[in-house]
């Protein structure tokens, strides 16, 4: 599916998120939602880039829709991430997360490294991840026309 088949459509979601709230969105939009906010978060500077931003205030529910989709090792990078926060839970609150991720230092461990690793292996499911967000698109489009 080409970019320009859904663009559109993703911008009604957008927008229908932004001006109803996020509650409103149906099971198969949030998934579309959550699953293309953690690919363009990643694209656009690494999985680190999902937890700075927005896209990991709805951190649970990208879970439960990578479940959905069957996306079990993207869901392995996300907890890998998720277990340099307290309790291997970071805060929804967008500050609260930062805070946390600007008080980290390497303390022998080293980041660098572990981000550059789950970044590469998410490059490489990225278009299976994609594929299978595919069949959602395209059924909402569906339902849409």
């Amino acid at each position: 599916m080409d970019y320009l088949d859904w663009k559109d459509s993703w911008e009604n979601l957008v927008t229908k998120c932004e001006n109803e709230g996020y509650g409103k969105l149906t099971s198969d939009e949030r998934v579309w939602y959550n699953i293309r906010s953690l690919i363009d978060a990643v694209d656009n500077g690494g999985v680190i880039s999902f937890y700075y931003n927005y896209g990991a205030n709805y951190l649970n529910e990208t879970l439960e829709d990578l479940k959905k989709i069957e996306a079990q090792e993207v869901i392995g990078l996300v907890e890998q991430v998720n277990g340099l926060f307290p309790n291997s839970m970071p805060p929804r609150d967008i500050d609260d997360r930062n805070s946390i991720i600007n008080s980290w230092d390497d303390e022998g461990k080293d980041l660098d490294a572990l981000f550059e690793s789950v970044d590469n292996r998410f490059y490489e499911l990225e278009e299976e991840l994609e594929l299978k967000l595919e069949s959602i698109v395209r059924q909402i489009i569906t339902l849409n026309v």
